[in-house]
């Protein structure tokens, strides 16, 4: 599949030195920036603080200003006319796991949900990074958690092959979903949530209904792992089939719903849940790690190669467009506002804007990591959230960063 197929967007890396906002702080601080082209050299500069966060200056290539609306600073590199917005946490939370945190879950309601790499799986308050509740049944690593839409109520699954489901006021785990031969690798919820998704190492994706604790049926069985999946639902133009047998009266809200799943071997698929067709099935040249959807049309693709596309579920013969700015792997996927944050295996969490330009592309990058990868990226309709190997929680306002990005 060449490029030249379909919009495949390309623009400068931008990149500051992690802890920034600490250093601007002080007079006459050096901090390093750098501006790379994917598979070309790095073209490093200067930012010189001044003192003060409004008096910064910059060396020859680059210029810089600071923000106030945006808590950022804002550098341009001079010969790509490529911009970034680099903003800083307004908050880090650092004692809630010990281990790097593998998966998180944000709800507007003020909880959170994250697991980590020591099989811990807590539940913490978003304002104040307390934790309130903590999970300890799964005997192994857990892979995934997530909330289901009532905010109360959390679904977690990993390398014991299980699915649990948990209340997050009592910390009692009245479902054990029991079947797959693998690891759990991802999840995602129907609807309202009386059914659930899960996908394995053992290549199936699984439908499951959660008030009896039974497997519904295999969605589709593939030769590679499964890594990640989502689910959207589509137009009724879009033509999902019929099943070959009744539906389960316990199968609540599949009718207009498409599984995206996306597996280490590159492969990209889509089903019809309630008819259980495969719409669609595309190979990608690399492993897919992460899926976000954007619309009834779209849902965004992150690979191992480091690239990101948008594809039509109901066709995946070509991508909508594709960015391919980056060697580094796209570990976690955000739909936000009108674009997407990724999140890669070197410490970047990057917004890539729908509406982009490839003669003066425009980035908003949120800091603080050093090099260290973005597992997971959650949203709780106003902050931003990110899971880190280094074992932190951050927390991101990006309402008017991204008002100033656009008007930029």
């Amino acid at each position: 599949m060449s490029s030249k197929e379909y919009d495949c967007r390309s623009a400068p890396v931008l990149n500051i030195q992690c802890n920034w906002d600490d250093l601007i702080r002080n007079k006459n601080c050096e901090i390093w920036v750098s501006c790379k082209f994917r598979g070309e050299n790095s073209f490093n500069g200067k930012i010189i603080s001044g003192g003060s966060k409004d008096s910064v200056s910059s060396s020859e290539g680059f210029s810089a200003k600071w923000v106030s609306d945006a808590r950022g600073i804002s550098v341009l590199h001079l010969k790509s006319n490529c911009r970034t917005l680099f903003v800083a946490p307004g908050s880090q939370f650092t004692g809630i796991h010990k281990k790097s945190i593998v998966s998180l879950h944000t709800t507007p309601g003020g909880l959170a949900v994250s697991a980590c790499t020591n099989n811990q799986l807590n539940v913490w308050d978003t304002k104040t990074g307390v934790v309130c509740r903590s999970f300890s049944d799964h005997p192994c690593d857990v892979y995934q958690c997530r909330f289901f839409p009532s905010g109360v109520v959390v679904i977690s699954g990993g390398a014991d092959m299980q699915l649990k489901i948990w209340s997050a006021e009592t910390g009692q785990c009245p479902v054990t979903l029991r079947g797959h031969t693998g690891s759990i690798m991802d999840v995602a919820i129907v609807d309202r949530g009386r059914n659930v998704v899960s996908v394995s190492k053992d290549g199936t994706a699984r439908l499951w209904d959660c008030g009896k604790s039974a497997c519904l049926g295999i969605l589709i069985e593939l030769p590679s792992v499964i890594n990640c999946c989502a689910i959207t639902s589509v137009s009724n133009k879009v033509p999902l089939g019929e099943p070959n047998e009744s539906p389960s009266d316990r199968e609540i809200g599949t009718e207009d719903k498409v599984l995206i799943v996306g597996c280490e071997d590159g492969v990209l698929a889509s089903i019809a849940v309630r008819s259980r067709n495969t719409l669609s099935k595309k190979a990608l040249l690399s492993a897919i790690n992460c899926l976000a959807p954007v619309n009834e049309e779209t849902v965004a693709v992150g690979c191992q190669d480091g690239q990101v596309f948008l594809f039509n579920p109901a066709n995946l013969d070509k991508p909508i467009c594709a960015w391919y700015e980056s060697n580094s792997a796209a570990l976690s996927l955000l739909c936000h506002s009108d674009g997407i944050f990724v999140g890669r295996s070197d410490g970047t969490c990057t917004y890539l804007p729908f509406k982009d330009s490839n003669e003066s592309p425009k980035r908003l990058l949120l800091t603080g990591p050093e090099y260290d990868p973005i597992y997971d990226i959650s949203s709780d309709g106003h902050a931003i959230y990110t899971a880190c190997r280094d074992g932190s929680v951050r927390k991101y306002s990006v309402t008017k960063p991204l008002q100033v990005l656009n008007n930029e």
